[in-house]
């Protein structure tokens, strides 16, 4: 008997499908809208911190350099080209030494470069260079020798400021303080004398740096003026000095101005001196605000370089260069003081099967989902990283491998409950075999690794989809 019913309720469930598939459909679309907006958004703020670490290279007035361990001129900021009459152009590749350094202090400077670099030694130094014209300065460099791995170039990068002025000052004084006192009213940096702890003379530039009048600075203690958190390491700095005892004989700290109110970064240097019979500190104070923000900016630029030459792209965990430095120390820390360590060895299962059913964009996916999951099952103190293709490990410092298991059993879990769509109504499950080991007592670190690669694979052999050790396997 003809039931004339049963087409419409057919075409009430293909409407009923069709309706839900828009919905994924929208739903997807609006998550990729989101992504597509916190990558730009994320790239936006890349450029804005580059921006500012130009601007900061650009208009800081200290000297900025970077120089490359073959000796060559790889950067110079705008302060550093105009004092030697350079351009960009005119300097880049140029040889720093016999280009910008007199030639009777080149064979001083000849092997220090490579060693400071070679070590990642930070450094302080001074020497004379020379611009196009033949006047020639002498900067006081702080400097470090930056090393990011192999394959990345090695450098020094120095931040400097012009002290002729300085140096200038201190001879005059030790000629005749009045014949220079007109030197010292008109430097560049603050010049005070400290005696019994007691301001008893300051020039212009201390009164503007401490942001009160000479009449109110003398007969105060110096100490005042320093912010709280650095004011014990001067006074201990001070009352070593006096006893004539080994310290620093420049240092930064940081001191809050009066008027104003803010505080500002300045570096010390102090003589001993002769004032009126008595014991004092002649003190030649800086401003370096402006060359700490120019400092912090690199090291943010170096600090951001690292991390894009040590993470994988896909994955956003570290990659097996990182992996084998970060071992190698593990492992040091293990041998010195005996706390365990624990690595896990993870393989997707059956993943070159997925990638020729699916393809590699999805099998892309795969393995960012992975590094997701890892990332969600692991405590601040463990690192994963991308070994190789399909292959991930894991290191968890202060571990045992049974307390390790308890972390791998969770990654293999969740990772088991993702679900990889390919069709409507079809959902694609991917799973992982683990191998757990612990680091065993002077175990050479190859050997420690080929172990629980083993692991793995038995985990594999016995079924896959486990988490598989020499003492516990499930």
């Amino acid at each position: 008997m003809h039931d004339p019913s049963k087409p419409y309720q057919e075409l009430i469930e293909e409407n009923s499908l069709l309706k839900r598939r828009i919905q994924d459909l929208e739903h997807s679309e609006g998550e990729r809208k989101r992504t597509e907006q916190a990558l730009i958004k994320s790239e936006a703020k890349i450029r804005r911190e580059q921006k500012f670490a130009q601007l900061l290279l650009d208009t800081s007035p200290a000297f900025i350099v970077a120089i490359g361990f073959d000796g060559k001129v790889m950067m110079m900021n705008q302060a550093l080209l105009k004092a030697l009459e350079y351009t960009t152009e005119e300097i880049r590749g140029t040889d720093y030494l016999t280009t910008f350094v007199p030639e009777e202090e080149r064979g001083m400077l000849t092997g220090v470069f490579r060693e400071i670099i070679r070590e990642e030694k930070k450094t302080v130094n001074e020497n004379q260079i020379r611009s196009k014209s033949g006047r020639t300065y002498l900067v006081q460099w702080h400097g470090q020798g930056v090393m990011f791995d192999e394959e990345a170039p090695n450098f020094f990068v120095g931040v400097g400021i012009d002290i002729s002025e300085r140096k200038k000052a201190e001879e005059a004084l030790r000629d005749s303080e009045e014949k220079y006192r007109n030197l010292i009213e008109n430097a560049n940096e603050a010049i005070f004398v400290a005696l019994d702890g007691k301001l008893v003379f300051v020039n212009p530039m201390t009164v503007m740096i401490m942001g009160y009048s000479g009449e109110e600075l003398v007969s105060k203690s110096f100490t005042e003026f320093i912010h709280q958190d650095d004011r014990d390491m001067v006074i201990d700095r001070h009352v070593r000095r006096m006893k004539g005892e080994e310290t620093p004989n420049v240092y930064s700290f940081r001191v809050i101005n009066g008027r104003e109110g803010n505080i500002r970064w300045v570096e010390l240097n102090s003589v001993l001196i002769n004032w009126l019979g008595k014991p004092a500190t002649l003190n030649f104070v800086s401003d370096v605000t402006e060359r700490r923000q120019a400092e912090e900016a690199l090291r943010e630029s170096e600090k951001r370089y690292r991390e894009l030459s040590i993470v994988d792209d896909l994955t956003q965990l570290y990659n097996s260069r990182h992996f084998y430095n970060q071992l190698r120390m593990e492992i040091d820390r293990v041998d010195r003081y005996g706390q365990p360590l624990t690595l896990l060895l993870l393989d997707l299962d059956d993943f070159k099967v997925f990638n020729d059913t699916y393809g590699h964009v999805e099998g892309d996916q795969v393995l960012s989902r992975l590094g997701q999951v890892v990332k969600r099952c692991l405590r601040q103190t463990d690192s994963a990283y991308r070994y190789g293709g399909e292959e991930f490990t894991i290191l968890l410092p202060m571990t045992t491998s049974a307390d390790g298991a308890v972390t791998a059993e969770r990654i293999r879990m969740e990772f088991k409950d993702e679900i990889f769509s390919q069709a409507p109504g079809q959902d694609v499950h991917v799973t992982v075999s683990i191998g757990i080991g612990q680091y065993k007592p002077q175990e050479d670190m190859k050997v420690f690794v080929h172990r629980v690669d083993q692991l793995m694979y038995q985990g594999k052999k016995n079924g896959k989809n486990m988490v598989y050790s020499e003492s516990w396997h499930q």
